[in-house]
């Protein structure tokens, strides 16, 4: 990894909506020393990142929080698919700063879906614009 891994804007102004939120989870994860190779905005409904960890990757999708595997393949613009997948917990949008933690715990959370994107009225958005890096 050379200098500090932050993910690109991305066109769509609803999937870049989440770039800081997944900017600040980011910077987190590097600043535990956690070594971060790659991240990017995926595609949308849902909307999601992927976090590349050499051979293993952390994926956060708004309907799923954060999820740790292998990784098996992805790219951005394009769905990241995960080998044995497990769900950190901490809900669909837990606070970056917890994230570090989360992974070194993970090993047997089931997947428990928090919300569903179709849920447009929920307060998600509003939650997430807290991190906007405006």
């Amino acid at each position: 990894m050379t200098g500090h891994v932050r993910p690109q804007a991305h066109p769509d102004p609803h999937v870049d909506a989440t770039r800081g939120y997944i900017t600040m989870v980011s910077d987190a994860l590097q600043a535990s020393g956690t070594p971060l190779a790659d991240v990017w905005l995926d595609p949308s409904d849902p909307r999601d990142a992927t976090f590349l960890l050499g051979t293993r990757a952390v994926v956060w999708t708004e309907t799923d929080g954060f999820v740790a595997g292998e990784f098996v393949s992805g790219a951005p613009g394009v769905r990241t698919v995960l080998r044995d997948p497990v769900a950190l917990g901490g809900g669909a949008l837990p606070d970056p700063l917890a994230l570090p933690a989360l992974l070194t715990r993970a090993g047997t959370g089931a997947l428990v879906r928090p919300r569903s994107y179709e849920d447009g009225h929920d307060g998600f958005d509003d939650a997430l614009a807290r991190y906007d890096l405006g």
